[in-house]
């Protein structure tokens, strides 16, 4: 139940801060959830993963923009938060949506931040066309109402009882009810068997996977494998391959479901992402 009510304010605290919810899958709300709450590692890791499944939802990317105004100013010269930053700029680049170049070109204009942040900005302006007509504005999106939503509102309270009938039997059920009371924390069990309806299985559907997902982003998506297999590929030995890239890869084992292939994207990264998406309804899950 606890998790009905939060999963429904978040919901209610998007549309009040000006985020529609009717277009938004699982991916959409957890990659809001990412953003409005996570530190610069996971808003890099986010904006990479926006980047490289080629992003478009307009409602979210908006929550982007905003978390970008909020965070670009306060980088300073800290590698991991520049990198976070730069990484949200490219993610709005690749978005191929012309709203956001404006903001792009403002943060690419501004003195005051690192130059490499700077330039990455000017890159990813250059990606979109000019002339939008509906430009992203600061504030469009609340990101303290989605970070700090209203508390539940408390249960309705219960109807007194009506008739000289009703009274006299509620007067006989208070006696009663001061023994069920008393017995009510003897199952040391209860709460454990009353909150396991609440955690509901993750479901293993293929088509909320994209290539290019992390390996973490496919675990929170859909859980874990019934087997992995993992292995070198011949460019561990080629000379030339400067970017250590593609130098291993994982397969995902799912019964009765498929494989999921992924490739380390890059030895300097050590990130595996999904390259091949497999369906296979007489997958074993061995390997």
């Amino acid at each position: 139940m606890n998790h009905k009510i939060s999963a429904c304010l978040f919901a209610a605290c998007l549309i009040v801060s000006g985020v529609a919810t009717a277009e938004m899958n699982e991916v959409d709300k957890q990659y809001v959830d990412q953003l409005i709450k996570g530190g610069s590692g996971t808003l890099r890791q986010t904006a990479e993963n926006m980047v490289n499944t080629g992003y478009r939802n307009t409602e979210v990317l908006d929550v982007l923009a905003e978390v970008l105004i909020e965070k670009y100013p306060l980088s300073g010269a800290d590698f991991g938060s520049v990198d976070s930053v730069a990484w949200m700029c490219r993610a709005l680049g690749t978005s191929g949506n012309n709203r956001y170049r404006p903001l792009l070109e403002h943060i690419s204009d501004d003195k005051n931040i690192h130059r490499k942040l700077r330039g990455h900005c000017e890159k990813a302006a250059k990606q979109l066309p000019k002339g939008s007509e509906n430009t992203y504005v600061a504030g469009s999106v609340n990101l303290e109402l989605l970070r700090n939503p209203p508390p539940p509102p408390p249960p309705p309270a219960p109807e007194p009882a009506k008739g000289k009938k009703n009274a006299k039997n509620a007067k006989n059920a208070k006696p009663a009810a001061a023994p069920a009371a008393a017995a009510a924390p003897a199952p040391a069990a209860a709460p454990v068997a009353a909150a396991a309806p609440d955690a509901a299985p993750v479901t293993v559907d293929f088509s909320k996977i994209q290539v290019g997902m992390s390996q973490q982003q496919v675990n929170d998506l859909i859980g874990p494998p019934t087997a992995q297999t993992q292995r070198m590929t011949g460019k561990q030995w080629q000379p030339f391959n400067y970017g250590a890239k593609d130098l291993q890869r994982m397969m995902y084992l799912y019964k009765g479901v498929g494989r999921i292939e992924f490739s380390l994207k890059s030895a300097y990264e050590g990130v595996f992402r999904v390259i091949a998406i497999t369906p296979n309804p007489s997958e074993t899950g061995y390997p």
